[in-house]
């Protein structure tokens, strides 16, 4: 059997790796710590919080309902289990990769 379309994906940008592969996706990040998630691709929820001072935070979490997008925008201080700092000016680069994740494995996208 062939493996899904969506494994050996790659992303890396400044100081966050994420990878796909067999159904698994793993978010590395280096801060003072190297701290990492892993989750099956379809538990993937990723919820974008922009702040202010050009600084939007990732929230990585588990979605309760595998219909919930990959990815969407949050107000709500509701975080998941990772939390990555980025760039405002380089959230459309994160959201390009998520949205590849979520067309790969029929999974919705959220503005």
């Amino acid at each position: 059997m062939e493996p899904p379309a969506c494994d050996h994906k790659v992303f890396e940008h400044d100081r966050v790796h994420m990878r796909v592969g067999h159904g698994i996706v793993e978010l590395f990040r280096r801060n003072r710590v190297i701290s990492s998630y892993r989750a099956p691709l379809s538990w993937l929820k990723v919820r974008a919080e922009a702040r202010r001072g050009g600084v939007t935070r990732l929230h990585f979490g588990h979605v309760e309902d595998l219909a919930e997008p990959i990815y969407a925008s949050t107000t709500s201080s509701r975080h998941g289990v990772v939390t990555v700092e980025i760039q405002t000016t380089d959230e459309p680069l994160y959201r390009a990769f998520f949205t590849e994740l979520a067309h790969l494995s029929d999974r919705p996208v959220a503005s």
